[in-house]
C-alpha cells in the first residue's frame, strides 16, 4: 500500500471520526431544519386542488327530445340517398356540452358565485372597478379540460382554501349555468315557432295574393270575352245568322278569307248569346275560382300551407322534454358531492427536503469548522 493511498485512508477516517464527534451538532441543526419546516407547513393557509368530472347526457336521457327533433322543417334534414330518413334535431347532447363548456371558460357564472358565497368578495373594501377585475380574475381561475379522444365527457378544474365553500360556489354555480341554458334553448325555441308562424302567415298571405291576381286577370278576361261576344252576337243578328247555318259552308257575302280563323259571329247570335249568359252566371268570388288559371295548385298549396302542423308539433314535443322543468332538465351529467380535493402543499415532501437540507447544512459546516481548525494548529506550532 502506497503511503498516498495511507494518507487516504487516514483522512477518510479521519473525517468520519470529525463528522461522529460532531454528531450533536448535526443532529441538532437537522432536527431545527425538521421543525421549522413543520412550523412553515402550519404557517402556511391550506390550499387544495379540486376537480369535478363532466360528461355529456346520455341517449336515454335524449330521448325525452325525440318528438320535438324529429319534427319536419325545424332542422336539418337527413338523407339516405335522396330519401328523407329524419331530421338532425334541435335539442343536441354536443350542443348542450359546448354551451357548458363555453360558459365555465367565460367565467361570469363562477364570478356570481363567488360574490354570493366568497366571504373576501362580500366583504371587499375596493372599488367597483377593482372588484370587477378580482371577479374576472377569479372566473379565469376555473379551467374546464375536454378529455383527450372525446368530446363529451372533461374536468372542471379549480384551487380553493376551503372545500366547504368551493362545494356551495360550483353547485351554485353549475345551477346557474343550466338554467342559462335551459332559458337559452327556450327562447330559441320559441324564436323558430315565431319564425314558422310568420313565414306560414307570409306565404298564405302570398298566396292569397296570387289568387285575387288571378281572379283580377279573369274578370278582366271576362269582361273582354263578354264584350267582344256583344258585339259579334249584334253583327250575327244584323247578317241574320241564328245558328251559324248561313255560312256554314262558307260565303263571300261575310268576306270569309279562305285558310284564316273565322270570326265569332260565324257561330251565330244563339251560341253567342248563350256563351254570354254562362259568363254571366259564373259570376266572381269563389263561383269564378274553377275557372282562374293555376287556381287548382294555389287552393292546394294554400290548404297546405294552413294545415301545416309543425307549430302544433312543436308545443306537443316541447311539452314531452324537460326544458319545461326547471328540475328536471339537465345539460350535462355531474355529481356535485363526487367533487376531489387534494391538497396542493406536498407536506412530506417539504418536511423530508427540510430534513436532508438541514443535515447537509450541519455536515458542510463541521468539515468546514474542522478544516479551518487543522490549517490554524500548524501555524500556531
Amino acid at each position: 500500500m502506497s503511503s498516498e493511498q495511507s494518507d487516504g485512508e487516514i483522512n477518510l477516517i479521519a473525517l468520519i471520526e470529525d463528522l461522529l464527534a460532531a454528531k450533536w451538532v448535526i443532529s441538532g441543526t437537522t432536527v431545527t431544519f425538521s421543525v421549522l419546516s413543520v412550523a412553515l407547513i402550519l404557517w402556511m393557509p391550506p390550499s387544495f386542488n379540486g376537480s369535478l368530472r363532466v360528461s355529456s347526457l346520455t341517449n336515454q336521457q335524449m330521448a325525452a327530445y325525440k318528438t320535438l327533433n324529429s319534427t319536419p322543417g325545424i332542422s336539418l334534414p337527413i338523407y339516405s340517398g335522396e330519401a328523407l330518413v329524419g331530421q338532425t334535431g334541435v335539442i343536441l347532447k354536443d350542443d348542450l356540452f359546448l354551451a357548458f363548456e363555453n360558459k365555465i371558460r367565460q367565467g361570469l357564472p363562477i364570478a356570481a358565485a363567488h360574490k354570493l358565497h366568497d366571504p373576501d368578495i362580500i366583504n371587499f373594501s375596493g372599488t367597483n372597478i377593482e372588484l370587477a377585475h378580482k371577479l374576472a380574475e377569479i372566473g379565469q381561475s376555473y379551467t374546464f379540460t375536454v378529455n383527450k379522444g372525446s368530446k363529451n365527457s372533461g374536468v372542471l378544474n379549480f384551487k380553493t382554501a376551503d372545500p366547504e365553500l368551493a362545494v356551495a360556489i360550483i353547485e351554485t354555480a353549475l345551477i346557474n349555468i343550466t338554467n342559462e341554458i335551459r332559458e337559452e334553448n327556450l327562447l330559441a325555441i320559441a324564436a323558430l315557432s315565431r319564425s314558422i308562424e310568420t313565414s306560414l302567415k307570409f306565404e298564405v298571405e302570398e298566396v292569397d295574393l296570387q289568387i285575387r291576381i288571378a281572379l283580377a286577370n279573369y274578370k278582366n278576361k271576362k269582361i273582354a270575352r263578354r264584350a267582344l261576344l256583344k258585339e259579334h252576337a249584334a253583327i250575327a243578328r244584323q247578317l241574320g245568322n241564328a245558328d251559324g247555318q248561313a255560312i256554314a259552308s262558307g260565303t263571300n257575302a261575310i268576306n270569309v278569307a279562305v285558310g284564316q280563323d273565322q270570326p265569332l259571329y260565324v257561330r251565330g247570335y244563339k251560341a253567342l248569346e248563350k256563351e254570354i249568359t254562362l259568363l254571366d252566371a259564373r259570376d266572381t268570388g269563389l263561383a269564378a275560382s274553377p275557372f282562374i288559371e293555376g287556381y287548382i295548385e294555389l287552393a292546394a298549396r294554400k290548404q297546405a300551407l294552413e294545415n301545416d302542423t309543425r307549430l302544433a308539433r312543436i308545443k306537443i314535443g316541447l311539452a314531452e322534454t324537460p326544458l319545461i322543468n326547471l328540475e328536471a332538465f339537465k345539460a350535462v351529467n355531474y355529481e356535485i358531492g363526487s367533487i376531489n380535493f387534494k391538497s396542493s402543499t406536498n407536506k412530506a415532501f417539504i418536511i423530508g427536503l427540510s430534513t436532508v437540507f438541514g443535515g447537509l447544512v450541519s455536515v458542510i459546516f463541521v468539515l468546514i469548522r474542522n478544516a479551518l481548525e487543522a490549517r490554524r494548529k500548524p501555524a500556531s506550532a
